[in-house]
């Protein structure tokens, strides 16, 4: 036997090994988790049965280890229950956090290269429903439910942390934020914000966090569904819907990608703060509320905003900022479209914007800054509802390259050619072929929400 079949089967033979090694714990109470976690080993599984479980706490300092339900859903942890993963491997998954009470986090992560999914937390008396530590790196989170938090203690419902000396590189995908309502008269800044990531302290700190497919639906908790202070993060192909005046905010923190998104029946995107925010290829039909707003503001005044290929469909206003000491630098709008807006689309411009081919499709008489081009586009209303070009729409053309204004975040893929429309269809590469606004012209892909409340969030809850 040569050399190299014997080394092969060697390493199957210790691969072999290794899975036989691996233990199935069952437990149905704290005593037995507690008896099997001593017990326990890197790629063991310790598995709940299907059950409801009051004043559970789940330490978790072993790495690797599996910490299951039985059957995703049918575990159920009531009271003074919740979950803290100091360690790093682990997969924590299948659990339900419902109308308990506890004085910290429902779940925080402290350790690296965790998995937490097929969560469902609601109702749930507690600081943060899930909190992620400034130690963790590379926690994936998906297919959870977060939703109902109760009014009291204020605080976010996730939270993300970001460390001065490291980027996080956290995933969050496939979640539901849904329904957090502060009380009536509270102000827009009552403090319940669907998503935080980053505080005002770490808004230098580089978190490189991506919240792709996620889908937000009356998350009225705070003025800020998503409150982003920090650097370097991608939201891309998240559903904004029925959110009312609240919106996704770019607080402090620079350099940062908006793409892909849709916004609909609620308040927009507000940029307030930093450097380099680029919003691409994304869909708003937001009534009479605001699109897009830039705040002119004192702390951190924003520089080199992109606003790229977007289409606003009976939108609101899209406010540039210019009044006051403190306006926006560096604006470029360009390759967007809006069709029959519910009012005066751009307000407020400083004058310093560079507007690059824009059009507008309207009958009413607007006041426009830049360049713009009246037409009537004849997009056409798909079977889910959103416009997009069809065989018949007037040829909407890109002549401006302003690709190398675009951010590019190391490591991580933020498409800064735009290469890809809002459905992930690839663009010609020739800029005089490709359309403006959001989407290309396709016979097959329609534009829609790539997330809704049926293909988010736990698959048992649906």
């Amino acid at each position: 036997m040569n050399t190299i079949v014997k080394i092969g089967l060697i390493c199957i033979v210790v691969a072999f090994s290794n899975t036989a090694k691996a233990i199935k714990y069952m437990v149905k109470s704290d005593v037995e988790y507690r008896d099997a976690y001593k017990k326990a080993q890197s790629l063991d599984t310790i598995c709940w049965v299907m059950g409801t479980y009051t004043d559970i706490s789940l330490e978790i300092k072993k790495d690797n280890l599996v910490i299951l339900a039985e059957q995703d859903g049918q575990v159920t942890f009531a009271g003074n229950s919740y979950a803290k993963i100091f360690a790093s491997g682990c997969e924590f998954r299948g659990f339900q956090f419902i109308g308990g009470k506890t004085d910290g986090d429902v779940v925080r992560v402290d350790g690296s290269h965790n998995k937490i999914s097929q969560l469902n937390i609601s109702a749930f008396q507690s600081k943060y429903y899930l909190d992620i530590t400034p130690t963790s790196q590379y926690t994936v989170v998906s297919h959870c439910n977060f939703e109902r938090k109760p009014e009291k203690p204020e605080s976010s419902v996730v939270e993300v942390q970001v460390a001065e000396n490291q980027p996080g590189y956290h995933v969050i995908r496939y979640c539901s934020f849904k329904n957090h309502t502060a009380p009536a008269g509270s102000g827009s800044d009552y403090g319940i914000e669907a998503l935080r990531i980053g505080y005002s302290f770490q808004s230098k700190f580089i978190s490189r966090t991506i919240v792709e497919y996620c889908y937000f639906t009356k998350c009225n908790g705070d003025g800020e569904i998503i409150s982003s202070k920090a650097r370097e993060n991608i939201f891309r192909y998240n559903t904004f819907l029925n959110n009312g005046d609240s919106h996704f905010t770019i607080r402090h923190g620079k350099d940062n990608v908006v793409s892909g998104n849709f916004f609909l029946g609620g308040a927009g995107l507000r940029i307030k703060e930093g450097q380099n925010q680029m919003v691409y290829n994304n869909y708003f039909e937001t009534g009479k509320r605001f699109s897009i707003q830039l705040v002119n503001y004192n702390v951190d005044p924003l520089q080199n905003i992109v606003i790229d290929h977007n289409t606003f469909v009976a939108s609101g206003a899209i406010f540039l900022g210019g009044k006051g000491d403190f306006p926006p630098a560096g604006v470029v709008f360009a390759n967007n479209l809006i069709v029959d807006p519910t009012g005066n689309p751009l307000t407020d411009p400083s004058g310093t914007e560079k507007f690059v081919h824009n059009a507008i499709d309207a009958t009413g008489t607007y006041i426009l800054s830049g360049e713009f081009v009246r037409l009537k586009a004849n997009l056409q209303k798909n079977e889910h509802g959103f416009l997009q070009p069809g065989k018949k729409s007037k040829a909407l053309h890109s002549t401006v390259n302003i690709q190398q204004q675009i951010l590019d975040i190391p490591d991580l893929d933020d498409d800064p050619e735009i290469r890809l429309d809002i459905m992930q269809q690839i663009r010609p590469t020739n800029l005089t072929k490709q359309s403006i606004g959001c989407a290309e012209y396709s016979g097959k892909i329609k534009v829609k929400p790539y997330v809704t409340a049926e293909n988010t969030g736990p698959d048992y809850l649906h």
